[in-house]
């Protein structure tokens, strides 16, 4: 297996290369391991062999990281490129990822995790090798897409929390559907990790679509599939097939972007799938997508007073959501957040053309009641559904009352799905799953 290091500092050099000979002689596998140091070097040296695995370091002189990952990527399709730097900066990270890195390590390198990591990365170099050399497509719709993809090498739940907060958190554009894929790719990642299921989420692009796919799915038990499926509303066609799950995404700019298109009649359509246990059958059903109009309206239907008390009280909510994330929450904060939850409810329960928010927020409430031990274990893994939640409260607050929205009802659904999601993440232990075979599989 052929590797290339790729650091400007060569003591980093040597930590690498000491690392994989000792998992080397450990694992009996042969490593041909070749240096560069500097963006420039790495670029010739992948123009002369083809690399399986490159760790390629951000800061580099002449060229880049990132630079020198874009580049390379082009010239070699199927090489597993690994960021490693000691660079504290997510957009940097984010950069490098989105270039053609398909993981991210930090320095210094923690020994146990980098063999944890690296027998992630043979195994899936392996799988690669059974795909013939010119397909360098992965989804399972089309074979016209563009060169350039994004990876999202699942590993831990960490990786999945980025897979997470890449697509709701911090990309500029997104599309109708794709916080409702985004959740199903979440669900079905986590339940991998803990059956220890090796994994990767690929997301290509045409001209007017994504495709998002996610691979091993065969080592998945058929039933926990299904739940997750049939627990997440998805509003656009996948399909299984080939030991990989894909999902179409129509390119069509949600309200949350800030230069809409209009569309004719004809294309406000969109694919409900429901695929059997065979895997080659799919049933299709077409539905209308809510497609929004460019016109913004600014409502005025709440009580100055209500509208006093529902800013205040999600921002304090936005606050204990973002503690959260952190990992480390008490549990006198957790009666907060429910709390608030509740009273925000309240204000907005007299409203009928919000009552479905209203609803949502009260059930999350009691859920989280019951369920404070389990947020506090899991807030970590909870927190990018939280920053969500809060920034998708915020965004509806500012353009119903400020800025101007396309409806009412605009993000009604989306702050409800985003509540149960949270709810069934703290239930995932209590659902019951018709399967002889699997006795409590989500009781982990």
């Amino acid at each position: 297996m052929n590797i290339l290091l790729v650091d400007d500092n060569s003591n980093n050099r040597m930590i690498l290369k000491l690392l994989l000979d000792d998992y080397s002689e450990e694992n009996k596998i042969k490593f041909n391991i070749d240096e560069a140091g500097d963006g420039v070097t790495a670029v010739k040296k992948c123009k002369d062999k083809t690399y399986d695995i490159i760790f390629m370091d951000i800061v580099l002189p002449n060229i880049d990281g990132i630079e020198a990952t874009k580049i390379i990527r082009d010239m070699q399709k199927e090489v597993m490129i690994i960021a490693v730097s000691a660079i504290d900066d997510t957009i940097k990270q984010r950069e490098i990822l989105s270039s053609g890195a398909e993981d991210y390590i930090s320095k210094p390198i923690n020994s146990d995790i980098f063999v944890s990591r690296i027998s992630n990365y043979i195994t899936l170099v392996k799988a690669r090798s059974h795909v013939r050399r010119n397909e360098y497509y992965v989804n399972l719709f089309t074979k016209a897409v563009y060169s350039r993809n994004t990876k999202f090498m699942i590993h831990s739940e960490d990786s999945i929390s980025e897979f997470w907060e890449f697509f709701l958190l911090n990309i500029t554009l997104k599309y109708d559907g794709l916080s409702d894929i985004v959740r199903t790719l979440f669900s079905i990642a986590d339940a991998q990790l803990r059956f220890s299921i090796e994994s990767g989420i690929y997301i290509e692009e045409s001209d007017e679509k994504q495709y998002f796919t996610i691979i091993n799915i065969k080592k998945l038990p058929s039933k926990v599939l299904e739940l997750i499926l049939n627990k997440n509303p998805i509003t656009s066609e996948y399909r299984i097939m080939d030991n990989k799950i894909s999902f179409e995404l129509k390119k069509i700019c949600s309200i949350e972007t800030s230069d809409l298109d209009t569309f004719n009649e004809s294309s406000q359509l969109s694919k409900i799938v429901e695929v059997s246990s065979n895997d080659n059958e799919i049933k299709q059903t077409i539905m209308p997508l809510n497609i929004q109009s460019k016109e913004l309206v600014v409502f005025d239907y709440m009580d100055s007073d209500d509208l006093i008390d529902l800013e205040e009280y999600a921002g304090l909510l936005s606050s204990l959501m973002l503690i959260a994330g952190t990992g480390d929450i008490t549990k006198e904060e957790v009666q907060e957040i429910y709390t608030y939850l509740e009273k925000i409810s309240s204000v907005l329960n007299t409203y009928s053309e919000i009552y479905p928010i209203s609803k949502a927020l009260s059930l999350l409430s009691n859920d989280m009641s019951k369920y404070i031990e389990v947020f506090i274990q899991n807030s970590e893994a909870l927190g990018p559904m939280c920053n969500a939640f809060s920034n998708d409260m915020s965004s509806w607050i500012k353009m119903s009352f400020y800025t101007g929205a396309p409806s009412i009802e605009f993000m009604n659904d989306t702050i409800v799905v985003n509540c149960q999601t949270i709810s069934s993440m703290l239930k995932i232990n209590d659902e019951p799953v018709a399967c002889d075979d699997l006795d409590d599989i989500f009781d982990f």
